[in-house]
């Protein structure tokens, strides 16, 4: 009786020992190009920065407020113009006055050379009205070229936007006389940003203009482009400069230090899976794959260089291999597995943070 017993209860004593299925998401180890890379500090800065000065001399009446947002041409700084509009108005009338002397010398002189082709004109006296006729003339393109200088300075008078922008800082305040040249406000584009970094020149051949490189800070991570390089200026530095345009902005902020990931060696071909799939112990590194039965294996990998979400692996793997990039870190190896797609997954994962709250 005891020994029919025990034969009864082996099968659930074997179920109960048998793993249950986990739930994992799964991708597919791929072959990549990857180069070496060496994180290299920048300064993210706007592509657009340029402090505005004064075309004239005068006091200031308005200066516009930093933190505000401006569209290109709009008024950014003034100064006093009264003075200005007041030797406009003279030399205004200057203009006609001389106007008018040159309308009467030129009816004068027709009606001289009127007289002078009856002989009935001395031709020292035409000369004479010619000669008055002409600096009449000379007078009035005179006093046109000033009005146009006055004009001019009227103009040089406000400071305007150059580009759209944000006013970042004011220099001089309203009230104070400034002279031709100072500077009154700082303006700068903060949706069109730009990453300035020094290379070391040994690596110079790694780089051209159009690569595109990742850069990332403080758990954030996004692609620039490499617009231009510069060349040191300064021996010593040893180093050169590399301007890189971030795509949309990045979410990075004006003055934010940054790392760039700068290639050392050219690209080679090695297999790469999701940073995800990668569990990290004290004695090794590990993946768990999927075989084709759905039990995980455990494969122990030699992590190498990395590229955007991949870093590339050596190990038992091989390319198409499925290996596990969510619910690895409870899976024990020989345990059987569901592969959930990763879209579901993340609805799931949505959905159980909704009930729990």
């Amino acid at each position: 009786m005891k020994r029919l017993a025990l034969l009864l209860l082996l099968p659930l004593t074997a179920f109960a020992a048998a793993p249950p299925a986990a739930t994992v998401v799964v991708e597919e180890v791929k072959a990549m190009s990857i180069s070496p890379v060496m994180p290299l500090t920048g300064t993210v800065r706007p592509r657009h920065d340029v402090e505005l000065t004064i075309g004239v001399d005068g006091q200031l009446v308005y200066v516009a407020e930093p933190g505000t947002r401006v569209k290109a041409g709009d008024v950014l700084a003034r100064i006093d113009t009264l003075t200005l509009e007041l030797n406009l108005a003279e030399q205004q009338a200057q203009r006609d006055r001389a106007a008018a002397q040159l309308r009467f010398l030129e009816a004068q002189l027709r009606r001289q050379q009127d007289l002078a082709r009856s002989n009935s004109l001395a031709a020292n006296e035409l000369e004479q009205t010619q000669s008055e006729r002409d600096v009449a003339a000379s007078d009035l393109r005179i006093a046109e070229v000033r009005a146009r200088q006055i004009e001019d300075q009227l103009r040089r008078a406000e400071v305007r936007a150059v580009f759209d922008g944000i006013v970042a800082e004011r220099l001089r305040r309203s009230g104070e006389d400034v002279a031709r040249g100072t500077p009154l406000v700082r303006l700068i584009n903060p949706d069109e940003l730009e990453v300035r970094l020094l290379v070391p020149l040994r690596y110079s051949g790694r780089v051209s203009e159009g690569d595109r490189m990742r850069v990332f800070a403080y758990g954030r991570e996004s692609e620039a482009v490499v617009r231009s390089l510069v060349p040191a200026m300064d021996p010593r530095q040893q180093a050169f400069e590399l301007l890189l345009d971030v795509d949309g902005g990045g979410g990075w902020s004006v003055g934010e230090m940054v790392s760039v990931a700068v290639p050392l060696q050219a690209a080679r071909n090695m297999l790469a899976v999701p940073r995800d799939a990668i569990i990290l112990r004290q004695d090794a590194s590990y993946v768990f794959r999927v075989n084709k039965e759905g039990v995980a294996e455990q494969v122990r990998v030699t992590l190498g260089d990395s590229s955007g979400g991949y870093i590339a692996v050596s190990g038992e793997l091989a390319q198409g291999d499925a290996v596990v990039i969510r619910g690895g870190e409870s899976l024990a190896p020989g345990q059987p597995v569901r592969v959930l797609d990763g879209v579901v997954a993340a609805r799931a994962t949505a959905a159980a943070a909704l009930g729990a709250t």
